[in-house]
């Protein structure tokens, strides 16, 4: 390879990573100005949470067996992806944000099959969806693995489909769209389960750890929840 060769192919690898993160910013700023205030108030008590939880995890754990370690591990990993799960969203990687929201429903239902199932019958196999969230989990899941397998030609909308002219085709750089919105809604539905979980499983880990606290704001995090639409009240038979 050339000199000239080389230096072209840094050329445009740089243009286009300074494009993308221009249109990245600018889906962030999109997306700040038309979020209604509760949305915003429900996103920074779902975080604070999560941040509270894990700054609690960095205490340790007197008394362990493998399914706690398991547990333990699940929940980190959790945590963290939920971050860079509302980072993708607000910089408009919504394919990106879909395939690692499937990733935390099949976490939180290994993390229930842990609570119920012995430990060496789980390892190796794959998280059952269905036994957990059963009202429209196992549709939620069929819809984000259709996103993580590209398995129909309506996810390509995901990438935003641009015009120029007679040129019609899917973005290569992220475009704010309405669709961010319904994104967050469905990561949200899995965190407050998740951190419903968690509180409860806490005082297990840390004795003597008073999670009232906890337990109040989730509360308040559930009504918001409700408001918006994230969760529904189970109909009544």
């Amino acid at each position: 390879m050339t000199s000239e060769q080389t230096d072209k192919l840094l050329r445009a690898a740089c243009e286009f990573q300074g494009e993308s993160l221009a249109a990245r910013n600018s889906c962030r700023k999109q997306f700040r100005l038309i979020e209604q205030n509760e949305g915003n108030i429900f996103r920074i008590l779902v975080d604070g949470q999560l941040g509270l939880l894990a700054k609690k995890m960095t205490s340790k754990v007197e008394s362990t067996t493998p399914a706690i370690s398991y547990q333990i591990g699940i929940s980190a990993s959790f945590i963290r992806t939920h971050f860079l799960v509302a980072d993708f969203i607000l910089n408009g990687d919504l394919v990106e944000a879909i395939v690692l929201i499937r990733k935390q429903l099949e976490s939180l239902a290994r993390l229930h099959e842990l609570d119920s199932n012995p430990f060496q019958k789980l390892t190796g196999k794959v998280p059952n969806i269905q036994n957990i969230l059963k009202c429209g989990a196992g549709r939620m899941y069929g819809e984000l693995s259709e996103v993580a397998h590209f398995s129909t030609p309506r996810v390509i909308t995901l990438l935003h489909v641009a015009e120029r002219g007679e040129l019609i085709g899917p973005s290569l750089l992220p475009v704010h769209t309405e669709s961010g919105k319904a994104c967050f809604d469905m990561e949200h539905f899995v965190v407050v389960y998740f951190i419903a979980w968690m509180i409860e499983k806490l005082p297990g880990w840390y004795p003597g750890y008073d999670n009232s606290i906890d337990r109040e704001l989730l509360g308040d995090t559930i009504i918001l929840a409700l408001k918006s639409g994230v969760l529904h009240q189970p109909e009544k038979e």
